[in-house]
């Protein structure tokens, strides 16, 4: 994961700069002050944080974890939206199963595989992105809220972190330009279409799908992501 092994196979400009840390806070904070395209990354995060704060670890060695800068041109008012696009990248360059469940977060196989974290301050929209990529059932959270996989278990091999991160950027700078270009044109691999879902401390009810806000529409209502504490499925 070191620059010299990941700038030669870089695909596009995000990327540039790299930089890389053994271990840190947060990428989120080392990303903050890069131009739009530059990518902090590194092995253990001190820090590392979810939606609504909550953390999220990843032993060294075994996950990818990388944040994003990005200049946005879209208006503040219209970037919820993108954490959706975001997700669907992601899931799109780990795993031809992959699906996105609302808002942030990667599934394979009902097993959370990655999530995203889009943070927006002054202009500045920093995307953070972990993946549970190398991890073996035994290194994985054995209390997470979500039953947890990773790419190694699900593909029965290791995993290239540097290709993996690479392609990751590649698929994400395609799909934020489109975003930037059409705004949000909707979610492909949604997990919760057409399930029965439970939102924690709001409501229940069958999901209808995003609304072109990256809204949760379930029984003809749209819900935010700041409305929700969490989704469960029944």
């Amino acid at each position: 994961m070191l620059p010299e092994q990941v700038e030669p196979r870089l695909r596009g400009r995000f990327g540039r700069p790299y930089l890389w840390a053994d271990e840190c806070e947060s990428t989120q904070e080392l990303a903050r002050p890069l131009p739009e395209g530059g990518v902090a990354a590194c092995d253990r995060q001190l820090q590392g944080r979810g939606r609504r704060g909550r953390s999220w670890q990843a032993e060294a060695g075994a996950g990818l974890l990388f944040s994003l800068a990005l200049e946005p041109r879209t208006p503040p008012q219209r970037l919820a939206s993108f954490s959706l696009v975001a997700a669907e990248a992601v899931a799109e360059a780990c795993h031809d199963r992959a699906q996105v469940r609302w808002p942030n977060d990667v599934m394979l196989d009902g097993r959370k595989l990655a999530g995203v974290l889009p943070e927006l301050r002054d202009g500045k929209l920093v995307l953070g992105v972990g993946v549970n990529a190398g991890m073996s059932e035994s290194q994985l959270p054995a209390d997470a809220r979500v039953p947890a996989t990773s790419l190694q278990i699900a593909t029965g091999r290791p995993v290239d972190r540097v290709e993996l991160l690479v392609t990751l950027l590649a698929v994400l700078e395609r799909h934020y330009d489109a975003f930037e270009r059409d705004g949000f044109t909707g979610l492909g691999r949604d997990e919760l279409r057409g399930r029965q879902v439970t939102l924690v401390g709001t409501g229940s009810g069958v999901s209808e799908g995003v609304d072109g806000d990256g809204r949760l529409l379930l029984d003809g209502r749209a819900y935010s992501s700041a409305e929700v504490e969490r989704v469960e499925l029944r």
